[in-house]
């Protein structure tokens, strides 16, 4: 590819004239400056960028006509309206791109972005944004660019910055056995067996709530749905279908067992047949906390709670990866990094008002 600059004889303008796959594209404004070529020497400038284009195998015209598809801010809005993910997580991805992606690289073209840019990226959202919410924002980034990788609009993705996900001190908050049932307890008995199943097996809120009678199969319960603001998914939080199977105990098939018969495909409904939704669970819980005296959010009433009391009674952390059905082992491992802190804290209490018999000496 030579690629040549033509001046146009009336208005004395230049443009730069190539062929790709078969095909000429005159290229008339300077993406840069989104004005025409008026004079050669710019024209030069672009036309030598085009040819490295060309050498590195990745010239594509998109990038070169105003408004084009390949800058971030409309890139990432056509992106946004193919994605095929829940409702809620669409909705993080939206707010991640219209509110800080677009803003800071906004007609960036989406092939030039390289390390340095995520770096300086990272650096805008610490000064604005609480980790977690940086962690999201890169998420969001990074699933755009190896989506645009996979549609070939991009050569390659950038080696992303390590972003943590929050500070990995932070405490886990959790309830023991014995205060699980204070609070169970305290719920209405026509309500208790929905948190009694999410107690059991550590399921999240949407996944227990989604349990349908077809998720009971030969003594085990699969979990194969999720609810994402009140409309039901075929798969779990992870994106799968049916990968989560867990033997149910005895305690639980006495529950099952207990449960009046309804007409509805879901194992826990309301009075009038339909499933809970998030504001049920939250009202039901918020009001048996209070009679309890016991303060906890829901979301960690299940899953962290079952975490840390398998982790406590000392079963190793694989087993309570497999359970819980963590995919990356570090989210477990947050429940591990609490047991330690707890030992630490037991073997402080073991000493005591203990005298330190070093206490005083000269050391050597």
């Amino acid at each position: 590819m030579g690629g040549s600059l033509i001046q146009d004889k009336r208005d004395k303008k230049w443009h730069i004239s190539v062929y790709w796959q078969g095909k000429r594209y005159r290229i008339f404004i300077n993406p840069q400056t989104k004005e025409p070529f008026y004079d050669k020497k710019q024209a030069e400038k672009q036309l030598s960028i085009i040819r490295g284009e060309f050498d590195r195998g990745e010239f594509n015209p998109k990038s070169w006509f105003p408004e084009s598809p390949l800058s971030v801010s409309v890139y990432a809005k056509e992106w946004l309206t193919l994605l095929t993910v829940s409702p809620k997580t669409k909705a993080g991805y939206a707010t991640a791109v219209n509110k800080y992606i677009s803003v800071f690289f906004r007609d960036m073209d989406i092939r030039h972005i390289r390390h340095n840019d995520l770096l300086k990226f990272k650096l805008w959202l610490d000064k604005i944004r609480e980790p977690k919410g940086v962690y999201n924002i890169f998420g969001a980034l990074k699933k755009m660019m190896r989506d645009a990788w996979k549609n070939e609009d991009i050569v390659r993705v950038p080696p992303f910055p390590v972003v943590p996900i929050g500070d990995e001190s932070d405490e886990v908050e959790y309830l023991t056995f014995d205060q699980q049932q204070k609070i169970l307890e305290a719920i209405p008995e026509c309500h208790r067996a929905l948190f009694e199943c999410g107690m059991e097996f550590g399921l999240r809120t949407q996944e227990v709530r989604a349990l349908q009678k077809d998720c009971i199969v030969d003594g085990h319960i699969v979990i194969r749905r999720k609810f994402s603001e009140n409309k039901l998914a075929e798969t779990t939080k992870t994106g799968k279908k049916g990968i989560r199977r867990i033997g149910i105990t005895q305690y639980m098939m006495d529950v099952f067992s207990s449960l009046p018969v309804n007409l509805s495909p879901f194992i826990f409904v309301r009075k009038d047949g339909k499933p809970y939704t998030n504001k049920d669970l939250n009202k039901i819980w918020h009001d048996a906390e209070v009679k309890a005296g016991i303060k906890c959010k829901l979301q960690n009433a299940f899953r962290h709670s079952l975490g840390c009391q398998m982790l406590d009674q000392d079963e190793s952390i694989d087993l309570v990866q497999g359970i819980l059905g963590h995919t990356n082992l570090k989210m477990t491992q947050r429940y591990a990094k609490r047991k330690i802190a707890k030992s630490t804290e037991a073997l402080e209490r073991r000493r005591g008002n203990v005298v330190n018999f070093r206490q005083g000496k000269d050391r050597k």
